[in-house]
């Protein structure tokens, strides 16, 4: 895809989220470009991450190791490769029809244009910390609504309100799941 089309993309995405959705899926990427693409996101938003940390400097109290590029990656990355498990099976459970290709698609695209959002802010910020304040106010609420969209496209349910409970039942899961990961093993790491 070229530059333009990623641009075009982008535009439907917000206009007509189940229509780009369409689209993405036609693609039929093989798995392998899809966690190819995943990394990318990953490693292009901690270096935004990390430039951001470096033009606005965090409050000084925050621990360095928290504003560090990598923690940060590796933070998003169980993130995001969480939640693409989670939506693909709690939706699947759900009764819908979707592969985990499927679901990985579109939340790898749903990323990239967060990171558009986040480069953007880069420049925002410095000039307008209110209206950088808005953007990221609308982009969170826009999201929410492609996520919505793009679940709903991906198992094929036909009904939001059975996506926004697959949503709701993935951050529930992941929850559960990041709350028996530090029962289990938070014990086990080193205090500082």
């Amino acid at each position: 895809m070229t530059t333009a089309a990623l641009g075009q993309l982008a535009i439907e995405t917000i206009r007509d989220p189940r229509e780009a959705a369409r689209r993405l899926l036609a693609l039929d990427l093989p798995r392998s470009a899809l966690w190819t693409a995943l990394a990318l996101v990953i490693v292009l938003n901690a270096a935004v991450y990390g430039l951001s940390n470096m033009l606005v400097p965090p409050p000084s109290d925050v621990p360095m190791a928290a504003l560090s590029p990598v923690p940060f990656a590796a933070f998003l990355a169980a993130g995001l490769i969480g939640t693409i498990y989670a939506l693909w099976y709690v939706g699947r459970a759900l009764g819908g029809a979707g592969s985990l290709d499927d679901v990985m698609v579109l939340l790898v695209w749903l990323q990239a244009l967060r990171l558009a959002v986040q480069a953007a802010l880069l420049v925002l910020v410095p000039l307008s910390p209110v209206l950088s304040s808005l953007v990221v106010l609308a982009a969170a609420v826009i999201g929410f609504w492609i996520l919505l969209n793009f679940v709903d496209m991906a198992h094929g349910y036909g009904s939001l309100l059975k996506s926004l409970g697959a949503v709701a039942l993935s951050v529930l899961a992941l929850a559960l799941g990041l709350t028996l990961f530090v029962t289990l093993f938070g014990g086990a790491l080193p205090q500082s």
